[in-house]
């Protein structure tokens, strides 16, 4: 989760759902939403075909009116989601009608939201709950307009009904630290034949003290290490993950201090079974290799700038 009730409404689209307040609780329904002065709930349900690949996204804006600080997250979504993530438009320039879209054709139209959209929330896993530390929050501005993505693929005979569903809960302690992420990724990948090795390198341009790490890859992927990396030299083992489906969330209880000028080097490995080589991609059957950094100060300038990587790109 990165960045930043009044009245709660609910939006046709089906994006955003009402809080519980007490009417009333569906015993099927996996994560209730919270009650009324707790939080809310964003929920987005869709049917995936038989024996396809599916990417869409839906628009809508956040049903509050002013700033929420956030410091508990809890999300459930239907078991081998691709990925879903919530993403703020504003920092991307990209200001959509409510509705539902082709994710596909979304980022061929707007190619800013790669490097500029603010991810906001993002899962992988049938469920995964997220706390800030005391005192931290992502403080979101109201009626903030976000795009939800699920990205299923369906190799099933039947259709599925794809779903995620998360609550946001309001901090209503005093809080001094607010949080920020962002994602490296190299998006100039060749993955040959047989087993290789793909790594890049950022540093910080400000220091940071980091709260979480994750990984994204696609199915040929069978291993990410992510070690820390001095400006100079790499050095010890702080993330490492060998399930490219649910890739793990790594919580740092006590915050990991970046300095400025330093930061990671991420490598992915790969076994590719075929004969062609694949490249990167958004679809299933092209490959991905990008981390998530989860961090304070709640800045949107502190970044981790790529500086080398396997294929050559600086």
């Amino acid at each position: 989760m990165r960045a930043r009730l009044a009245v709660l409404a609910c939006v046709p689209l089906g994006l955003l759902a009402c809080s519980d307040d007490g009417g009333g609780v569906d015993a099927d329904d996996p994560l209730p939403p919270p009650a009324a002065h707790e939080g809310f709930q964003i929920a987005f349900e869709t049917t995936v075909p038989a024996g396809a690949e599916l990417w869409q996204c839906k628009v809508s804006h956040l049903p509050t009116t002013e700033y929420t600080p956030v410091n508990h997250v809890r999300s459930v979504q239907t078991a081998g989601v691709h990925h879903m993530d919530v993403m703020a438009l504003v920092f991307a320039g990209v200001d959509l009608a409510e509705g539902v879209y082709d994710c596909n054709q979304l980022y061929r139209d707007y190619p800013s939201l790669m490097e500029d959209g603010l991810i906001l929330y993002a899962a992988q896993r049938g469920e995964q709950e997220i706390t800030l530390p005391p005192d931290t929050v992502a403080n979101l501005p109201g009626n903030l307009l976000v795009m939800q993505e699920i990205h299923y693929v369906n190799a099933s005979p039947e259709p599925i009904e794809a779903f995620s569903k998360i609550n946001i809960y309001k901090y209503t302690q005093p809080f001094t630290k607010e949080i920020w992420g962002s994602a490296v990724r190299d998006t100039n990948m060749d993955i040959p034949p047989g087993d290789s090795v793909q790594w890049t390198r950022c540093v910080m341009n400000e220091p940071i003290d980091l709260l979480f790490l994750s990984s994204h890859t696609h199915a040929l992927a069978r291993k990410v290490e992510v070690r820390h990396f001095d400006g100079q030299t790499v050095g010890d083992l702080v993330y490492e993950n060998d399930d490219w489906a649910t890739p793990a969330l790594e919580n740092y209880p006590t915050p990991l201090h970046v300095a400025a000028g330093q930061g990671f080097e991420f490598q992915c490995h790969y076994t590719n079974p075929g004969t062609e080589t694949v490249h990167w991609g958004f679809a299933a059957s092209d490959e991905m290799c990008q981390i998530a950094l989860v961090y304070t100060p709640g800045v949107a300038s502190h970044k981790c700038e790529v500086v080398d990587s396997s294929d050559g790109m600086r």
